[in-house]
């Protein structure tokens, strides 16, 4: 299990944090979802965005190292002053000669005043827009560093920046806590520019609670990868046995691969705007999907197969036929996959 310190660098961990702070949470629980109590409400997750012509032109003739388009993490929106917030979640800081910082450099002029037209809305609709990148406390100093400097030499060549601002994450002894700057600060109403949002107890992983358990565009490990697949896995997986579990026969199930994760993720993989990371998804949904048909195809020929125009569809004849159906989906376990291992392209893709 991630230790707590190395939690806080995980930008999927990061990525969910900031997720868990935009939800509609009773009072009491451990959660302060201290987003959502300010009206901010998830936009986007990893919409791709491009700088107007004119500026990208410009942009290129200054010969500043930077790349066409990025693709913040996460796009947060405030309805009543139509505020935008666009943050990237960072397992560490950068230097301004790094890869990192060309895609920085683009991050910060699209979150200028013409943000409107990167997200394809009318400039009536967009207010106020701030960049951030989500980082562990004690790399804020020198990414602070690094994002003056990245924001003068912007300027320098008279393109024009949008304003950005840190959030970092301080580990308590049993709790984290946001670090905010004053502007956000303002925007979420805190009093402090420390506010403490969650309490946990020691040794808790709290990898199984994320709402989003897996992303494919998060830099991780490869045994930290193949952990949240399989938490992703085991949400799908639970899924098909409980709707097998539910049905009454005679009865034919269908299941979407778009569905499935949509459940999985508490209706957060409607907002994803990454083609290429939908369509791994997908692609590793189908695997799993597969492996669930051929082990209860094994023993009940014909009881799960796939329909390319419907879905895959699980038919339960009779009682008898459903509890052994059920019997197999509860003995499988996603650990007897190679999660590492992610399927080659086919016809699908």
């Amino acid at each position: 299990m991630s230790t707590p310190s190395e939690l806080i660098r995980d930008p999927l961990f990061q990525l969910n944090t900031l997720l868990w702070l935009t939800q509609s949470l009773p009072t009491g629980i451990c959660w302060k979802p201290l987003f959502r109590r300010a009206d901010f409400q998830v936009y986007a997750i990893a919409p791709m965005l491009a700088p107007p012509p004119d500026v990208l032109l410009a942009v290129k003739e200054s010969q500043l190292a930077f790349q066409e388009r990025c693709r913040p993490d996460i796009v947060l929106y405030r309805a009543r002053d139509s505020c935008f917030v666009l943050v990237e979640c960072k397992g560490g800081s950068f230097g301004t000669a790094s890869t990192a910082a060309e895609q920085a450099r683009t991050f910060l002029i699209v979150s200028g005043s013409r943000l409107h037209e990167s997200l394809g809305l009318p400039e009536s609709d967009v207010g106020k827009c701030l960049a951030s990148y989500l980082v562990a406390e004690d790399d804020m100093p020198r990414m602070k560093k690094t994002l003056t400097e990245l924001f003068d030499e912007i300027k320098t060549w008279r393109i024009a920046p949008g304003e950005v601002e840190l959030l970092g994450l301080r580990l308590g002894p049993n709790s984290l806590s946001l670090v905010v700057g004053h502007t956000l600060k303002s925007l979420l109403g805190l009093d402090t520019s420390v506010e403490k949002f969650l309490d946990f107890d020691p040794g808790t992983d709290p990898r199984p609670l994320y709402i989003v358990p897996y992303d494919p565009d998060c830099n991780q490990s490869q045994e930290e990868r193949a952990f949240c697949k399989r938490v992703l896995f085991e949400r799908i997986h639970t899924a098909v046995l409980g709707a097998a579990g539910r049905a009454i026969p005679p009865r034919e199930i269908i299941f979407k691969t778009e569905d499935l994760l949509n459940d999985a993720m508490m209706g957060m993989y409607d907002l994803w705007e990454n083609q290429e990371s939908i369509k791994h998804m997908r692609r590793i949904t189908r695997q799993l999907l597969l492996k669930l048909t051929q082990i209860v195809c094994n023993e009940i020929r014909g009881a799960f197969v796939h329909d390319g125009d419907v879905g895959w569809k699980l038919r339960l004849a009779n009682q008898e036929e459903q509890k052994a159906v059920c019997n197999i989906l509860a003995k499988f376990s996603c650990e007897t996959m190679d999660l590492k291992v992610d399927p080659e392209r086919g016809l699908f893709d």
